[in-house]
């Protein structure tokens, strides 16, 4: 004979009962805030201050490219951290793969999001505030002095020191993101975050041409095979409006720094006084071939000083994670280097 009391009670237990699909979703939140590192919130907070910067600008033909760009750079972005950080991919090769490319991609192409982007926003150019600032404290823009130094030698030397910055970039970045580890991946690569969000940012902010754009030369640039390259570079994948601050001077001075800061192991031991050199030639041949007003230089300068303080602090803060931190490493090894001795 069947008790009817216990019908109640056994529908009560069901639905007393929390599912496991219920739970999922906030589980997943929790543990994704947990292991957030400083990177993440940065490059996404950077990526949704460009997708409304350009959701706000009038309605354009750049504009609805550019909108469509930041936000699969946003949603590339998110979705990463979500994958990684919320352990929804398990441990291993694939995730730290999947974190290196899906972090590190989206901040690499919004350089090129800026070609359309910056004239979406349709932007008062500020060429005559910058070129004002030099004057106040250089007396003569650097631009316009370095014309003296205009002859096909000059101009040869340094443009390939200016072309260089691509390699540059390409040859410091590129290894140290797959095959390196530890503090030293951390200081390098929130460093060189810190340079591209903070620089790109400054582009919306402080728009201008450079003074090969606004200002009288006494003659045009008499270069050769570099100095064309360096052009078509420019025309071809430049921004045109991503002069302050100059990150040709950032990149190269904030690789020297985080060299010089890990001289101590190989390869930086060797490659710090190399760096050094050609970030000091590549300064110089931003104003040398017009491109940029000496304000522009400084806060490139600034930027770099800037990026490797932020660098050793955040590493100070998160190098233990993994370890006595039990939260997530911020970059897992992609290579299990403890098996190999």
């Amino acid at each position: 004979m069947t008790d009817r009391r216990t019908k109640p009670i056994l529908a009560m237990d069901r639905s007393s009962t929390p599912q496991p699909a219920s739970r999922a979703p906030s589980r997943t939140l929790s543990t994704v805030f947990q292991n957030m590192a400083v990177q993440d919130w940065v490059t996404t907070a950077f990526h949704s201050y460009m997708l409304l910067r350009v959701l706000a600008a009038p309605d354009s033909a750049d504009a609805s490219f550019a909108r469509k760009l930041a936000l699969a750079l946003l949603t590339l972005t998110v979705c990463t951290v979500i994958l990684v950080r919320g352990e929804i991919v398990p441990k291993g090769r694939l995730r730290a793969v999947l974190y290196r490319l899906g972090l590190f991609t989206p901040v690499v192409l919004s350089y090129f999001e800026m070609r359309t982007l910056l004239p979406a926003l349709q932007p008062v150019l500020l060429d005559a505030q910058l070129l004002a600032i030099d004057h106040a404290i250089f007396v003569i823009t650097p631009a316009v002095w370095l014309q003296r130094f205009n002859s096909h030698g000059y101009i040869e030397w340094f443009s390939f020191f200016y072309y260089s910055y691509f390699w540059i970039l390409t040859a410091v970045l590129v290894p140290s993101l797959f095959f390196d580890r530890g503090r030293r991946l951390l200081e390098l690569l929130v460093g060189a975050m810190c340079v591209a969000c903070i620089g790109h940012v400054g582009y919306t902010l402080v728009p201008g041409l450079g003074p090969y754009a606004t200002l009288t030369f006494d003659a045009p640039i008499q270069g050769g095979f570099w100095w064309e390259a360096v052009r078509y570079a420019v025309e071809g994948a430049g921004a045109m409006m991503d002069i302050f601050p100059s990150l040709h001077t950032a990149y190269p001075t904030f690789f020297a720094l985080h060299a010089f800061g890990n001289r101590d192991r190989a390869p930086f031991k060797y490659v710090w006084p190399v760096l050094a050199f050609f970030a000091a030639n590549i300064i110089v041949a931003t104003m040398l071939l017009r491109w940029h007003y000496g304000i522009d230089v400084i806060f490139g300068l600034m930027l770099a000083l800037t990026a490797r303080r932020i660098a050793v602090w955040v590493a100070d803060r998160e190098h233990d994670r993994g370890g006595s931190d039990e939260r997530q490493p911020v970059w897992e090894p992609i290579f299990d280097y403890q098996a190999r001795g």
